[in-house]
């Protein structure tokens, strides 16, 4: 316990602790269904990518995450087809963002550009 609140723990909780508190509140990411962007991870990137789907019904209203991941030591972007038309919400880091990170996806595939923050990652939310 004597690192949990030093300069590297302090990060590392609040990043634990959110990634708790959205498997709780997002019914996507507790889903079996996702789908893994094969063609557009790890293109001469150290980028993956992939998205889980809860139907709608009794549970609650139909929910995507898209799940990107940068195992690299900088920023880089990838191309990924978006699986539904919206306005999806950036929700890992909302909570000490100042606005909202959202990206208009104007058809089902359309194609959005998302640079990710090295050794870390993005969980978009429609």
């Amino acid at each position: 316990f004597e690192y949990f609140y030093d300069d590297y723990g302090v990060p590392m909780i609040r990043l634990y602790r959110r990634l708790g508190q959205l498997r709780r509140s997002l019914r996507a990411l507790r889903s079996r269904e996702s789908f893994y962007y094969w063609q557009q991870s790890l293109q001469n990137t150290r980028l993956i990518a992939y998205h889980r789907h809860a139907a709608g019904g009794p549970g609650g209203a139909e929910e995507y995450a898209m799940v990107i991941l940068n195992f690299g030591s900088n920023a880089d972007t990838i191309q990924l087809p978006f699986p539904k038309a919206g306005t999806w919400t950036e929700k890992l880091d909302e909570d000490i963002r100042p606005a909202p990170w959202t990206i208009d996806v104007a058809s089902v595939g359309a194609v959005q550009s998302v640079t990710v923050p090295s050794n870390y990652g993005c969980v978009f939310v429609l």
